[in-house]
Parts: structure tokens; C-alpha cells; sequence
């Protein structure tokens, strides 16, 4: 087959090829294979960035990323797909690259075509032609072209879409690729089939599944199959259509083509519903349906995680601009402060002059003398008050925008996914059933908003003058229980098994409210951090005037240089990683662990490995005599 004939010889000619001669086979490779063979044409694609990267060729690394993104699209994963999509398209702007921008239209226009948006779809196919026409890519314009008839033929200007595959089919001529002329036959069959011209479809939905299966393409052979099997039951051809859709069932069987087979098993139960076999005709619909609910399901999931995606891709960008221009401002107020303060110092300049005319004038040097200097000292004094004075503004300045920052990102994306939903619902677009389902994702979009919340107020309170720690005896063991009950849920979503190993009682001298919000902490971090199904282990050992509690984890782990910056004793507020299931965090859970346990004389130590998990620990006094006592300076340890 002629796909096959061109990776083979692609794969001869890598043998032994380095640099960017085989950067550029990898990404040939790539984009040969990528309906044919996903497995292969992802590994030669992440081959490909790795190599890009080396080589900083940023028009080839957009090219491995654009494949990567068309194989998640291939297999529904639409989140993955628009992640790796994006970064390509970047790439390709920041490289110049026309012809590689084009390209991602097309992968952009199709996620467009997932969510249903087919005005938008068209918009971005659209682009890529024009795209393409500048750089003269022959099969880029036909592949846009294929792609706006589709969209043409899915809201209902069966004209639009009959025109522009028609137009695909006369450029095809040229560039003699079966693929693309097989997908234009395809959508022209759609168009007869949609007129009731039945004849007419079956034999241009023929013609597509023969080049579809000389490609070797089993995904776009599934895709003609049903559309087939359809024509000829509409036509009273039932015979045809029973064979060609038992073929189209075996085929999406073998190979998990749900989508087709679903529509496979719906036609099928047609054409026995028309022949009175009941039976069978039943049994089909049902399989049918179990599928559709699935796929239905499944599609508005990653709709929604889509949407979502996109939408905060969106805000990202408009933060950027609006940084952009408080950069601008703050520019400006910083040059207005030089020419007043140039102004203010030629006044004090000319008012000193005066001073000293007055001085000779009156004839009294000693006693104006002394006025003047002490006049001097005041002034210097003042300098050094407003001196110190701006600085703690422009501290307390960086604080706010850090804050602002924090809640802008980790609380407008999950209150405005909750204000959607509602405004849906409200709005009657919104199925209560659906609502249920999303329920639980916005419990978790409401638990995470609390979370980072209540850590913003305590940093606040702790960073306010005059906070004051109220140190009492109390039972550890009680605190961690308690914090563990708080985060149960969570524990419960991941899977999570908490091996609590402490000692029965383990007394310190402490203040309980700051000890808890420490703990409470560092076990969110441990699961966030932890892969479905791990366990969380805490123990405690009690020393003459201590006693250290540790909290082990099994999850990603961290290098050396992010656990230097932790413990670090500066105060910094750290960007917060995402967890194992893209868990957000607002940077501050770590900097009130280290602050409240330093504020109760305690020390905070960290061990931890890459891909192998963390250990917390924590030692705070026993009594009040240890607790009154100067603290140690905290430990930093690694294990490496």
C-alpha cells in the first residue's frame, strides 16, 4: 500500500542518520503513521521534540508537538490534544513559520468541530488555507478544504460544503493523494446522502472506502463503513446494507472504534426492524444504546475539560496584558517621582540660598548657623524615615500583588466554572441530571477555593503587627486526627491508604490552632502529591525536650533546589506545583508551615527522592522551659 510503501522507505532512510537529517525523517515519520500506526508515529514524534530541543530548531519541535497533538486527537483525548496543539502553534509563530501555523489551524479548526462550534471551526480551517496559499502547500490547502466542506455539511449548507470538496477534488489531481481524496469523497457522499439522492451516495461513499482501504487506514475505513451501510438502507437495500455493516461491526470491533461501531449497531437494527426480525433488530438497538450513553457522556466530559482548557489559556493571556500594562504605569509613576523629587530638591536648594542671604543679612552667623544645622539633621532624619518607610511600602506593594496573583488564578477559574454551571442550569440548558454529574467536580472547584482561603487569612493574620501565639499543653496525636477526618474526602477520592503509626499520646507545648493549620497542611500536600492508590504513613518519636512528628508519602517527590527554596529563611512565596490530578495550590501552605512552626520554636526538615516520595517532619518543645529557649536554627536534609 502505498502509506506503507512511503514509512518504509522512511525507515531505511534512518538508519544511521543524526542531527537534523534525522530530525527531519522522525517528523516525516510522524505524520505518515499518525492515522495509520499511532503507537509508532508517537514514539518517532517524541523522539523528534527531544532532538528538537537539543538541536533549538523551534519550526521542527512545533511540527513533533503538532503530531503528538493530532494522535490525542485521534483517540479523544481533546484536553491533551489542544495542550500540545497550542504550544506548537506558538512555536510556529515565534519560528515564522507559515506553513507550520497552517497546519495547526487545521488541528485547532477540528477541536473547534468537537465542541460543535462550526462557525468558529470553519473560521480557523479557513485561516489555514490562506495560510497555506501564501507559502504554496498544495496538500495543507486541500486538507483545509476537505475540512470546511465538513463543517459546511454539519450545519446543514449542503451547497457550501458540495463546493468547497469539489474544489479539494480538482486540486487533488495534482497532489494525488488518496487519503485527502478519499475524505472529500466521503463528505460529498454525506452531501447526496443528506438530498435523498441515495444512488449517487453509494457510489462516491464506495469509491472513498476503496482508496481509505488501499491507504491501509482502518480508522477513516470505519468511518465510510456505516456511512455506507446507511445509504443502501435507505435505499431498500437490505441486503447490502446487513453485510456491509456486519463487516463494519467486526472491523470496530477488533479495533475500539466506538463511535462508528455505535452508529454500526444503530442502522443494523434498522435493517432487521425492516425485515421483522424483531429479535435481532432489538438486540442491536440496545447495544446501540449502552454505546451512545457512553460516548455521550465521555464527549461532554471532555467538552467541558475543553472548554475549560481553552478558557483559561484565554485568561492567562489577558493577564498577561494587563501586567503588561501595570508595567507601564508603574514605569511612568517611577519617572514622575524622579522630576518631583528634582523639583522638590532645586526648591530646597533656592530656600537654603535664601536662608543664607537672611543669615549675612541679619548679621546673626553663630545662631542661624545652628538652625540651619539643625534644621539639616531633621531633614536627614526624615530622609532616612521616608527611606524606610518606602521600602516597607514597596514590600508590603509586592506582597499585595502576589496575593492578587494567587486568588486571581486559583479562585477566578474554579468560582467562574461554578458561575457557568449555575447560569446553565438557571438558564434551562442544563439537564438536572447533567447538573448531577458535574456536581461532584464542583464540590471539588468549592473544597479547593476553601482550602486556599483559609491559608491566605492565616498568612495574613501572621503577617499582621501585634500577632501573638498562645502556647499551651496539648495531645498531638489529637491534632493529626482531627486535621486527618478534615481532609477525608480527599484522601478517599485518590485512594489513599493513612497508616497512623504515633504513639498513643504525644504531648507538646505549642499553640494548637497554628500546630494544626501546619498539619493540616503538610497532609494535603501528601496527598496532592501521591498517585491513586499510595499510602500516607505518620509516626511520632518523643525526646527529653522534644517531639518530632513525620509524615511520609509516595508521591512525585522533590529535587534538592525546591527543597533549598522551602526551608530557605527568607520569606518567599514559591509558585505551587500541580498535583498527580492536576491539583492547583495557592504557594502558601509551605510558608505558614515554616513560619508557625519557627514561631513555635520548632525546626521543619525534608527528605525526599524524584519519583519516589517525601518525608515531612516537624519537632516542636515539650514544655514551656524548651519552648522559651532560643530555637535551633532549622536543618535542611536531603536524601540523594
Amino acid at each position: 500500500m502505498a502509506q506503507g510503501t512511503d514509512a518504509d522507505s522512511l525507515l531505511l532512510a534512518l538508519n544511521g542518520k543524526t542531527g537534523k537529517d534525522r530530525l527531519s525523517l522522525l517528523n516525516q515519520l510522524g505524520t505518515a503513521l499518525r492515522e495509520s500506526d499511532q503507537k509508532s508515529a508517537f514514539d518517532f514524534s517524541k523522539e523528534a521534540d527531544s532532538l528538537a530541543v537539543q538541536l533549538d530548531d523551534l519550526s521542527a519541535r512545533s511540527r513533533a508537538l503538532e503530531n503528538i497533538g493530532w494522535i490525542y486527537y485521534r483517540q479523544g483525548q481533546w484536553q491533551k490534544s489542544f495542550e500540545y496543539s497550542s504550544e506548537a502553534y506558538h512555536l510556529s509563530l515565534k519560528a515564522e513559520d507559515k506553513l507550520q501555523a497552517a497546519r495547526l489551524m487545521n488541528n485547532m479548526g477540528a477541536l473547534y468541530y468537537e465542541q460543535t462550534n462550526y462557525p468558529k471551526a470553519i473560521e480557523q480551517f479557513k485561516n489555514g488555507y490562506r495560510l497555506a496559499t501564501e507559502v504554496n502547500d498544495l496538500a495543507t490547502r486541500i486538507r483545509s478544504l476537505n475540512n470546511v466542506a465538513l463543517n459546511f455539511s454539519q450545519i446543514g449548507q449542503q451547497d457550501s460544503a458540495l463546493a468547497y470538496a469539489k474544489r479539494s477534488l480538482q486540486l487533488n489531481e495534482d497532489a494525488g493523494s488518496p487519503y485527502l481524496t478519499s475524505f472529500a469523497h466521503r463528505v460529498i457522499g454525506d452531501v447526496y446522502l443528506s438530498k435523498g439522492n441515495y444512488d449517487t451516495a453509494q457510489a462516491i461513499y464506495n469509491q472513498s472506502l476503496q482508496l481509505a482501504r488501499a491507504q491501509g487506514i482502518k480508522s477513516f475505513e470505519a468511518g465510510v463503513l456505516h456511512r455506507l451501510g446507511n445509504a443502501y438502507l435507505l435505499n431498500g437495500d437490505l441486503k447490502e446494507a446487513k453485510e456491509i455493516l456486519t463487516y463494519s461491526i467486526e472491523l470496530c470491533e477488533e479495533n475500539g472504534f466506538l463511535d462508528e461501531l455505535s452508529k454500526s449497531h444503530k442502522y443494523l437494527a434498522q435493517v432487521f426492524e425492516k425485515e421483522g426480525n424483531i429479535e435481532q433488530a432489538y438486540s442491536h438497538l440496545a447495544s446501540f444504546q449502552i454505546l451512545n450513553d457512553s460516548l455521550v457522556n465521555r464527549s461532554n466530559r471532555d467538552r467541558l475539560a475543553l472548554l475549560q482548557g481553552m478558557f483559561e489559556e484565554n485568561l492567562q493571556m489577558s493577564e498577561l496584558e494587563l501586567l503588561k500594562a501595570q508595567n507601564e504605569i508603574q514605569a511612568y509613576r517611577l519617572s514622575a517621582s524622579r522630576l518631583y523629587n528634582i523639583f522638590f530638591a532645586l526648591g530646597f536648594a533656592v530656600i537654603a540660598g535664601l536662608g543664607v542671604r537672611l543669615f549675612f543679612l541679619y548679621k546673626s552667623f553663630r545662631k542661624s548657623n545652628q538652625e540651619l544645622l539643625l534644621q539639616k539633621k531633621k531633614i536627614e532624619e526624615q530622609n532616612q524615615v521616608l527611606e524606610k518607610q518606602s521600602g516597607e511600602l514597596l514590600t508590603i506593594n509586592e506582597t499585595k500583588n502576589k496575593l492578587f496573583s494567587i486568588l486571581g488564578h486559583d479562585l477566578r477559574g474554579p468560582v467562574g466554572q461554578v458561575k457557568s454551571v449555575i447560569d446553565l442550569m438557571l438558564g434551562g440548558q442544563l439537564e438536572r441530571s447533567e447538573f448531577d454529574e458535574l456536581l461532584e467536580a464542583l464540590k471539588k472547584d468549592v473544597d479547593s477555593v476553601n482550602f486556599t482561603l483559609n491559608n491566605t487569612l492565616q498568612w495574613s493574620m501572621a503577617q499582621m503587627e501585634g500577632f501573638k501565639i498562645h502556647p499551651s499543653h496539648f495531645d498531638l496525636r489529637t491534632s493529626v486526627e482531627h486535621s486527618l477526618s478534615l481532609l477525608d474526602s480527599y484522601f478517599k477520592e485518590k485512594n489513599l491508604t493513612v497508616f497512623n503509626q504515633m504513639e498513643s499520646r504525644a504531648e507538646v507545648y505549642a499553640d494548637p490552632n497554628l500546630v494544626e493549620v501546619v498539619i493540616r497542611n503538610i497532609l494535603n500536600n501528601a496527598a496532592k502529591f501521591s498517585n491513586f492508590g499510595d499510602a500516607v504513613t505518620i509516626y511520632s518519636e518523643t525526646y527529653p525536650d522534644w517531639v518530632q512528628l513525620c509524615i511520609l508519602d509516595q508521591g512525585v517527590g522533590m529535587n534538592q533546589e525546591q527543597i533549598d527554596s522551602l526551608l530557605k529563611d527568607s520569606y518567599t512565596l514559591t509558585k505551587s506545583r500541580l498535583g498527580t490530578q492536576k491539583e492547583k495550590g495557592s504557594g502558601l501552605g509551605l510558608q505558614l508551615v515554616k513560619d508557625f512552626v519557627r514561631k513555635n520554636n520548632g525546626e521543619v526538615s525534608i527528605e525526599s527522592n524524584l519519583g519516589h516520595g517525601t518525608k515531612f517532619c516537624i519537632r516542636l518543645p515539650r514544655s514551656s522551659s524548651t519552648f522559651h529557649h532560643e530555637s535551633v536554627q532549622s536543618q535542611k536534609v536531603v536524601n540523594v
